[in-house]
């Protein structure tokens, strides 16, 4: 395990390529694998629990009407009750306007009681200006945050069942705003509602936040998911953590998945965000590679930088990464491979073709989704080739090139991004039904497309 020098433990992060032999001809492609595991801590009775400046920003736009809204408020309820009187809240609703009903309130008797009277009364209205509603329960969190002289956790929790509409409604521009907040200290988690609100939205906001992303398909999963993310929150004994890559000159990087890859005065920053006592998270990042002299070697530098909650020390470290050593074409073809770590790449390669092609589908672009997938699958065929383990863990994307060309619906849409998500972080989904798996969500989308057999055109069964 790396330590910083100091008695704190730091995350073990392992660096491993899937080749290290490279052509000199250049053009050789390699992944780099980078596997963090975060220390594992016990709760201890001794450690006070960490505050929390906690804002909740609901929807409270028409397509909330109904359950979704009721359940979102008894999520709330549930959260107020099972937090302790040492924390403190800020709520906000937002539609087409933004509404600030407590800010920083903190959650003693009375103040349990003034939340719960504004969760009651609190009715669905508007459009969807996901960004200001948002933005605006940073900005409460973020006042107290500079006025208090105790160390708290800052997190914002994000719920919503749409796509905004209105206000900044751009991924990127949000992820921006998320990645600011995040440097400041306040974390960014969402929830999203029932089945057609827009991942790419939500999950831009968590990943740059330094949060996760959940989903709650049925009214039911929202408290539980809600509390969940809290549990989580305090559970956290990594934060901010980012990984800085040096690359070689003339080397093009690919990173697969969502994480935030950002180019920096070195090379490219990936920001891996929080993580809990225990977990894993797995980057895979393609690398491109120049020519070079025989017998020569490619150095790749990476270092990693953290805080741990309840510390305003910053942490770093560099990890080992293996040299790559120039050779003849012929030697790179006849290099053994590591089977175990090739299906680790596999596993985020697919996850990121299922990803990227629902964005170019949803985005209105099905020959591009297909014209994408078509190419990956070819070199993930090649890189497959002639071990059955790994060809299997493929097939499904054969039938997937020529379905993804037509429009998916919103909800299937979204369930494969919420699979792949989940894949590119280790994660499993929090709610009560687990999602299907590519193939079969492939394979409903088709059926759903094709009129029944027994219908004449007229509409009349034959």
């Amino acid at each position: 395990m790396i330590t910083n020098g100091t008695t704190h433990v730091a995350p073990e992060i392992v660096a491993e390529f899937d080749r290290t032999l490279v052509n000199t001809a250049g053009g050789s492609v390699r992944h780099l694998v980078v596997t963090i595991r975060a220390p594992r801590q016990a709760p201890s009775a001794d450690k006070p629990r960490t505050p929390l400046n906690l804002g909740l920003v609901i929807d409270a736009s028409g397509s909330m009407a109904g359950k979704p809204l009721a359940a979102t408020k008894a999520a709330a309820l549930d959260v107020v009750a099972a937090l302790p009187a040492t924390d403190h809240l800020t709520l906000v609703s937002f539609a087409d306007d933004v509404q600030l009903h407590a800010e920083a309130l903190q959650l003693d008797a009375e103040g349990r009681a003034t939340i719960e009277t504004i969760l009651r009364s609190l009715d669905t209205r508007g459009s969807t200006n996901l960004a200001d509603g948002w933005l605006g329960g940073c900005t409460s969190v973020a006042q107290r945050q500079a006025a208090c002289d105790v160390i708290e956790r800052n997190q914002v929790v994000l719920l919503s069942d749409g796509h905004a509409n209105a206000g900044e409604t751009r991924p990127q521009m949000l992820a921006r705003h998320a990645s600011e907040l995040r440097k400041r200290g306040i974390v960014t988690s969402t929830v999203g509602v029932g089945h057609n609100y827009s991942p790419t939205q939500l999950q831009a906001i968590a990943e740059a936040g330094g949060g996760r992303m959940h989903d709650a398909e049925e009214p039911g999963d929202i408290a539980q998911i809600v509390m969940a993310e809290l549990n989580d929150t305090l559970a956290t004994v990594v934060d901010n953590l980012e990984l800085s890559l040096t690359l070689p000159s003339g080397t093009q990087p690919e990173p697969y998945g969502i994480a935030p890859f950002t180019p920096a005065a070195t090379g490219y920053d990936v920001l891996m965000g929080a993580m809990l006592s225990g977990a894993t998270r797995r980057v895979v990042i393609k690398l491109k590679l120049p020519a070079g002299e025989a017998a020569s070697t490619l150095a790749i530098g990476l270092s990693a930088r953290w805080t741990v909650p309840g510390d305003n020390k910053r942490y770093a470290c560099n990890v080992a990464v293996p040299a790559l050593r120039f050779d003849s074409g012929n030697a790179c073809l006849a290099q053994p491979r590591d089977i175990d770590l090739a299906k680790k790449v596999v596993e985020q390669w697919v996850a990121h073709v299922y990803y990227r092609a629902m964005v170019l589908n949803q985005d209105g672009d099905g020959q591009a989704a297909m014209k994408f997938v078509v190419k990956e699958t070819k070199y993930l065929h090649r890189y497959c080739a002639g071990v059955p383990e790994l060809e299997e863990a493929i097939g499904g994307l054969d039938g997937f090139s020529s379905s993804v060309s037509h429009r998916y619906t919103a909800h299937t849409s979204k369930e494969m991004m919420l699979r792949a998500y989940k894949m590119g972080r280790g994660e499993t989904s929090r709610r009560s039904r687990e999602t299907h798996d590519f193939a079969t969500l492939s394979a409903m989308e088709d059926a759903a497309r094709k009129p029944p057999r027994n219908r004449r055109p007229d509409g009349d069964v034959k």
